[in-house]
């Protein structure tokens, strides 16, 4: 009976999502959302990534980003899947964290975090007037020690702001770098004349290409996993919180990072 209570006493995870419609064609996302090296390009604090395998869960993708001083390096092992519902013109990216300490063991100086689920969805909409639109939404759950003694209103109200952050990330990287748009998303939400059209321009550029990797869009795993990774940076800095501090200090300093 006290066991069976004591699970119930224990307090839930905590969830946080952002959801946004932008002005722009889902294909001329997807060259920078696909693309593990251009990963750099919208993730200034990413200091590496790299595959590993896991004989328990396959492929994996760590990663380790810097932090503000005079907090410790963040890592991250995260098994990742990618979904194409082409007649409902979406994408969905999902993630979450492993422990498996033989295919990453814990490295001196950081420390790992652990995500219980993440979720990319970006869906093509019907153009407006001739201007093409992109749903783009983000979702994240992490256990509730990952904000210990920070009140969970305040830790959403923070994260939220991160998952808006990945978005604009996003968006400015894709304008800056002004790629070819990805030729297997031009058609979606398109008639056929525009489709042809923009095969066209697609053409005269030279358009990227999607090619099959493991069964999965070559690059995504690793694209997706670092956008992971931004989104729980907030909750890294929440989550350490100075022995004289308070969890009020731990916020300002989450406010002066993710500003």
């Amino acid at each position: 009976m006290l066991s069976a209570l004591g699970v119930l006493a224990s307090p839930p995870s905590i969830h946080a999502s952002y959801s946004t419609v932008v002005n722009v064609h889902v294909s001329d996302l997807m060259p920078v959302f696909l693309s593990d090296e251009l990963n750099f390009e919208w993730d200034s604090r990413l200091s590496s990534q790299e595959m590993v395998y896991s004989h328990t869960h396959g492929t994996l993708s760590y990663q380790q980003r810097a932090m503000p001083f005079p907090l410790a390096p963040r890592d991250t092992l995260l098994k990742c899947g990618v979904r194409v519902l082409r007649r409902q013109s979406r994408l969905t990216s999902e993630c979450r964290s492993v422990r498996d300490d033989v295919a990453v063991p814990p490295r001196p100086g950081a420390v790992r975090l652990h995500l219980e689920h993440t979720t990319w969805r970006i869906e093509a909409l019907p153009a407006v007037k001739g201007v093409p639109r992109t749903a783009l939404s983000l979702d994240i759950t992490v256990p509730p020690d990952a904000a210990h003694g920070v009140p969970a209103a305040v830790v959403r109200h923070v994260q939220k702001k991160s998952l808006r952050d990945s978005v604009d990330s996003l968006l400015a990287a894709s304008k800056r770098l002004h790629l070819p748009p990805h030729r297997d998303f031009l058609s979606w939400q398109r008639t056929r004349e525009e489709a042809r059209a923009a095969e066209r321009r697609s053409g005269q550029q030279g358009g990227g290409e999607w090619t099959e990797w493991g069964g999965l869009p070559s690059g995504s795993l690793a694209a997706t996993s670092l956008l992971v990774v931004a989104h729980c940076t907030a909750f890294a800095v929440l989550a350490i919180v100075h022995p004289r501090g308070s969890w009020r200090r731990s916020v300002r300093l989450v406010a002066s990072f993710v500003m």
